[in-house]
């Protein structure tokens, strides 16, 4: 397990090269410049899903208050965003691929936040032997969406453990959140509309009770594509379903007034 820990800049060995794009990367920035990011050209890239996530997360969950787990958190996407816009302090990173995991380091240091968010590279399965149990107020995750044999496998080992439950499954999500989290705890996913069912059934199996959820729609025309959902360690059986959250606009590729405010 690597950990990345809390340092002050002079001491993180940051140099100008290792936070500019290099080769097979690209530098981009959102939420209004408030945030850069280092990724791949070519290898893993984040989408839309996870600021919707964000997003939802602090409406619904209260993200960024209390101490906040990120599980998979790829190129640390997430808690950069909930430092950097939200001002989220004591906010963890959990990611399996090393390169990711270098990648996610480097935006901390980008983006300086090294106060804010610390980052250890590590297995989800095995987080009852990193970490100990109750230990986060929130959890968040954007887990891969594909079972393991349905669709089309990338070829790059990176897209592949992001994309399809390769390296874990929902039960595996469902596990780990249920022992990090204190009583009454929450967590926050993204996830396809079509498993909506399942979702719900494994994470009552872990005691984890879903409370929000909000439907994710293309376009206001289109049937749910993702389902955003907030569930509570130990929660009460009440279900409150939010107004549809729609992406585009009739346009097709310009994103709603809604949704251009989490990304612009």
């Amino acid at each position: 397990m690597r950990v990345l820990t809390h340092s002050a800049p002079d001491e993180s060995g940051r140099s100008a090269s290792e936070l500019q794009a290099g080769p097979g990367e690209t530098l981009d920035a959102i939420c209004g410049g408030a945030v850069r990011v280092l990724q791949r050209r070519l290898g893993y890239r984040f989408t839309l899903d996870p600021l919707l996530l964000v997003h939802f997360a602090v409406s619904v969950g209260g993200a960024g208050r209390g101490r906040l787990m990120d599980l998979g958190t790829g190129c640390g996407i997430i808690p950069l965003v909930l430092a950097c816009r939200w001002r989220g302090k004591d906010l963890l990173g959990l990611e399996l691929q090393p390169g990711l995991f270098s990648l996610a380091r480097r935006n901390v240091l980008l983006n300086h936040c090294e106060q804010e968010v610390s980052l250890v590279q590590g297995d989800l399965r095995r987080v009852d032997e990193q970490f100990p149990a109750g230990g986060f107020a929130q959890v968040l995750c954007n887990p891969p969406y594909r079972a393991r044999a349905t669709g089309h496998t990338s070829l790059s080992m990176e897209k592949a453990l992001a994309r399809h439950e390769l390296a874990c499954e929902l039960s595996d999500v469902s596990r780990a959140a249920a022992h990090l989290l204190e009583p009454r705890g929450g967590l926050c996913m993204v996830y396809p509309a079509s498993r909506f069912a399942e979702l719900v059934t494994v994470l009552r199996v872990f005691g984890l009770e879903p409370c929000v959820v909000r439907w994710v729609h293309p376009r206001a025309d289109r049937p749910a594509k993702l389902v955003l959902l907030h569930a509570v360690k130990g929660g009460h059986p009440e279900l409150t379903v939010l107004p549809p959250l729609v992406v585009h606009t009739e346009e097709e590729h310009a994103f709603t007034d809604e949704v251009r405010a989490m990304v612009v």
